[in-house]
């Protein structure tokens, strides 16, 4: 693959104000405090041999570009994150960086985001959500770096993008989220996406539908208001699957959409099933083995009270809600001007 054809400049995106507040942080110094701990051997639980292993220069080009956030997320997935994932999340991070240092080497100048919401026209069905009520803190606990119940979340700062991927390597109830979206990730810092990466896996436990709608869908319509972008990643050629076009159609008008075009050939890892369709499946939780539905109830447990909330609510769909961690409400016009430049 010749890197410096794909190589596109740095875009700027913009990001949704509303989703923003209340962020915790931690000071560079801080950081590098705990870091060298770590390699006096002192307080040495996983987490800090985790950061132990990171650069002083990792951590201040992160405390550089995402601030004192960032550096929170830096060390929360260090934390939070076994041995092998720590290093399969920092790969990624590591790559964001050499590749905006590659291509800052090149052409030096960024270029504004165009986005592609004139050919993905939300149904008007996604009124059944109230996608017009912002909570900053989920939208910061769902791009939290690290490992999810049912999805990952790649990066520690930047804006915020949902990718409705293409699902590679599906056998039967099962997927290798890990696997397949590795190269996804790598294509698109290629191509100039920055920032934190939020990937769901399949859930069948969310197949339930809430006044028409799939339980799975209203959760992706979820996690879209609390992102800045949504990326719908197709295979060159082959256009968005049926999923992903029900996704567009449940990410509203006012979310910045982009269409990305990926060849085959590029995600390598992104492997298909050769598993029967018929094999048998066993569901195996923190106690042992458990039932399918026992499985399929433990997989809702996240996403379900959300769904119950936003499904159907009686706010009204004439202005824009943001709701704090403490309760409070603020109301906005439609028309308010909340996506800005400033990442900070």
């Amino acid at each position: 693959m010749d890197v410096t054809n794909l190589l596109k400049p740095t875009l700027r995106i913009k990001i949704n104000s509303l989703l923003r507040g209340g962020e915790k942080t931690l000071a560079v110094d801080e950081v590098l405090a705990l870091r060298q701990l770590a390699l006096l051997g002192k307080k040495a639980n996983l987490g800090m041999l985790n950061l132990g292993e990171v650069s002083e220069v990792t951590i201040r080009n992160v405390e550089r570009r995402y601030g004192p956030a960032g550096l929170f997320q830096l060390v929360g997935l260090a934390m939070s994150t076994s041995a092998i994932e720590f290093k399969h999340f920092m790969g990624i991070l590591d790559g964001e960086d050499a590749f905006r240092t590659f291509r800052e080497t090149l052409s030096g100048a960024s270029v504004d985001l165009r986005c592609d919401n004139h050919v993905l026209k939300a149904s008007p069905k996604v009124k059944d959500i109230a996608v017009n009520v912002f909570q900053p803190s989920l939208s910061r606990k769902l791009y939290r770096a690290g490992r999810h119940h049912g999805s990952l979340v790649y990066g520690v700062g930047g804006p915020r993008i949902l990718v409705s991927h293409v699902f590679h390597g599906v056998a039967h109830e099962t997927y290798d989220l890990y696997t397949n979206t590795l190269d996804v990730v790598t294509s698109l810092q290629m191509r100039g996406f920055d920032g934190t990466f939020h990937f769901l896996d399949l859930m069948p436990g969310l197949e339930a539908k809430f006044k028409g709608i799939p339980g799975w869908l209203a959760w992706f319509a979820i996690i879209a208001i609390h992102s800045d972008l949504v990326l719908f990643v197709q295979e060159q050629d082959a256009g968005l699957r049926p999923a992903q076009k029900l996704e567009a159609d449940y990410t509203p008008d006012s979310v910045q959409k982009v269409i990305v075009s990926i060849p085959r050939s590029e995600l390598k890892w992104a492997k298909d099933t050769t598993e029967h369709p018929n094999a048998e499946t066993m569901y195996l939780g923190e106690h042992g083995v458990m039932t399918k539905d026992e499985w399929y109830a433990m997989e809702a447990e996240h996403a379900l009270p959300f769904i119950e909330n936003y499904v159907g609510a009686d706010f009204p769909r004439d202005r824009l809600f943001q709701i704090a961690e403490n309760g409070a409400i603020t109301q906005y016009p439609l028309d308010y001007p909340r996506y800005t430049y400033d990442h900070r």
